[in-house]
């Protein structure tokens, strides 16, 4: 079809292009087979020719640019590979069993809570609540709650199980609140402080949800999506780690422990000082309390 430098473009190499040409872009190149193989070889195949050829004389510092193009359409097209192979239903039904937890939601009880620092202060709130609703409470929460977490979104705990994991994962609080939430109603306040940490709370279930168990059926997608992102850097993995021992030679990093580069050296720039990360702290699990509340 065309020769430009060094590179060949036969007939293979257009139908191998063209099979793999999205529909809607093949339209767009013509009416007829004969008018898109024509603009696929004019517009794409022979471009791509003469930049690769130009690309190869450029100067050196261009070529990481161009090698990590080339080593992400490799991974590009191994994830393409991948996909089309796919999860067969047993994979699927398996990680599903092994991973059971993730598709259950245990019981939880919507709690609003009040947290102040003595006793008397928490009764004194029951006697001005007596029957609540949502304005009162409201700006007593504000008011009056130690938690200043919580107290702007009216003591607002959201879904608690009874091991005292919120809906939200970074946030677990006191399984005391659970248990007394759990003696009453939907709706009914607890008609005594409840001794939380330090302090003692107001607590009011709003609502309720029952344990359930995601189906295998709705699960499928995600479970099938999660197979494949593992498959994928497995593969990816064993494919670095097999041209390693293949392709790699005179692997010598001990090298670089003597060499400093020039900062005169054309195209090269001296990294950025920035200052090192503080180190991780070690985060209990289990609800302390603190200035802020229970946490």
């Amino acid at each position: 079809m065309a020769e430009v430098g060094p590179l060949a473009i036969d007939a293979e190499t257009v139908l191998a292009r063209a099979a793999r040409w999205a529909p809607l872009a093949r339209a767009h190149s013509g009416a007829t087979w004969s008018e898109q193989r024509r603009r696929l070889l004019e517009d794409t195949l022979i471009p791509e020719a003469l930049l690769t050829v130009e690309a190869a004389r450029t100067d050196r510092r261009e070529r990481p640019v161009r090698d990590a193009a080339l080593a992400q359409a490799l991974l590009v097209d191994l994830q393409r590979q991948v996909a089309a192979r796919g999860a067969t239903s047993a994979e699927i039904e398996s990680y599903y069993a092994a991973h059971r937890s993730d598709f259950e939601t245990p019981k939880s009880i919507l709690i609003w809570r009040i947290l102040l620092r003595k006793e008397s202060q928490a009764q004194a709130i029951l006697s001005e609540l007596r029957v609540p609703n949502d304005g009162v409470w409201s700006r007593l929460a504000r008011e009056r709650s130690v938690d200043t977490a919580t107290n702007m979104r009216s003591g607002s705990l959201g879904y608690v199980a009874a091991d005292g994991q919120t809906h939200m994962p970074q946030l677990r609080v006191s399984r005391v609140l659970f248990a007394a939430a759990e003696t009453l109603q939907d709706g009914q306040l607890a008609p005594q402080p409840i001794a939380e940490g330090d302090g003692f709370a107001v607590v009011w279930r709003r609502a309720s949800r029952d344990a359930s168990v995601r189906p295998l059926a709705d699960a499928a997608s995600e479970i099938r999506a999660q197979l494949l992102a593992e498959k994928f850097a497995e593969q990816s993995a064993a494919l670095t780690l097999g041209l390693r021992q293949t392709d790699l030679h005179e692997h010598q990093p001990a090298l670089l422990a003597g060499y400093e580069p020039h900062f005169s050296d054309p195209g090269f720039a001296p990294p950025l000082a920035t200052p090192p990360p503080p180190p991780l702290q070690a985060v209990s699990p289990s609800p302390r309390a603190t200035d802020l509340g229970l946490r």
